[in-house]
């Protein structure tokens, strides 16, 4: 399994099984747990973004993100989008 790969059928189906979205929670899980090592992170295509109703130049991490939230919200009512985007301000990272 790829994570953009995963992205791009939610955007196109909006279902993925509990297995890929088990997969997309640990892909960001990974991510956060060494923010402090990344220095830049890659946009997702315009169209993407609009899907999952991000920011035009929103990253790969951020798609993951939004799809976690729709399909899997957190009982606190926490955003993982506006988790990862403040932990991207905190860390200055980049996007290319």
């Amino acid at each position: 399994m790829e994570l953009t790969e995963l992205i791009k059928d939610y955007v196109v189906t909006e279902l993925l099984s509990s297995i890929e979205l088990d997969f997309l929670e640990g892909e960001l899980w990974d991510t956060t747990q060494h923010i402090a090592e990344i220095n830049t992170v890659l946009k997702a295509p315009k169209n993407i973004c609009e899907k999952l109703e991000l920011d035009e130049k929103s990253c790969w991490q951020l798609c993951c993100a939004a799809i976690l939230d729709y399909s899997r919200p957190l009982n606190n009512g926490q955003k993982r989008v506006d988790d990862f985007k403040r932990l991207i301000k905190q860390y200055e990272i980049s996007y290319i």
